[in-house]
């Protein structure tokens, strides 16, 4: 308890006292609100709090980096859940498994792209990370980064090779659920990058999907791009 305590505060100190006193370096006691409360253990606390020095003298105690808390998740998770490039990039050096598998499927890359985290993202793209993967929920990062409107995360992708033309269960694509969903920026990205037009889910393309959503602006740059109007 009291070692998940420092952890989470970043005191290095305590972290090292204690851990010379003889405190399980992968004792698991405290509950927080990472998805569901859970116990977690000391390495995970600090990978979610971002504390680097932390996760470096827990690595060196022996902390198993890839071990799980309920849900399937590991530190590297956490860090990438919650943005953190430094502890995310330490972790991976230690040798984290980059495409460690969630209960449902998803992967740090998956959970960085959903919640924008630039930086992050970067660097697991970096080290190899699957920029096709799919979860449970048939979502690969390019469906997530559209979902959210993340333009920034959505190039990062393309540009790493991302399929942007994947489909889900009825056919869905990126380029339909940017149409119907509004998202202009990520939508022109997707065009751009050669995205099929004509793709249908369950018989509504890209400009009925808009169309249905009173999506004008959307509908606009769909017929521009139908008539061969790029700008």
């Amino acid at each position: 308890m009291l070692l998940q305590l420092a952890a989470q505060n970043g005191d290095v100190a305590t972290v090292k006292k204690l851990l010379k006193a003889g405190a399980k370096v992968d004792g698991g006691a405290f509950f927080n609100d990472y998805e569901t409360s859970t116990v977690t253990t000391p390495l995970f606390t600090a990978a979610e709090a971002g504390h680097a020095a932390v996760i470096a003298v827990l690595l060196k105690a022996g902390a198993k980096i890839n071990r799980t808390i309920a849900g399937g998740f590991t530190p590297l998770f956490a860090a990438a859940h919650e943005g953190h490039r430094a502890a995310v990039s330490m972790l991976i050096e230690a040798g984290a498994e980059i495409d460690s598998l969630s209960d449902d499927q998803c992967t740090p890359l998956l959970i960085a792209a959903e919640y924008g985290h630039e930086g992050v993202l970067a660097v697991l793209i970096k080290a190899g990370g699957d920029v096709n993967h799919t979860s449970d929920y048939e979502c690969s990062p390019v469906f997530i980064a559209v979902q959210n409107d993340h333009r920034a995360v959505l190039a990062m992708l393309i540009n790493a090779g991302a399929d942007i033309n994947s489909r889900m269960d009825k056919g869905r694509t990126p380029l339909i659920i940017a149409a119907e969903r509004g998202h202009e920026g990520v939508l022109v990205a997707l065009l751009e990058a050669g995205a099929q037009m004509t793709a249908m889910d369950d018989g509504c393309t890209p400009l009925m999907a808009a169309t249905i959503g009173r999506h004008t602006s959307v509908v606009a740059v769909l017929r521009r791009w139908t008539a061969g109007i790029r700008n």
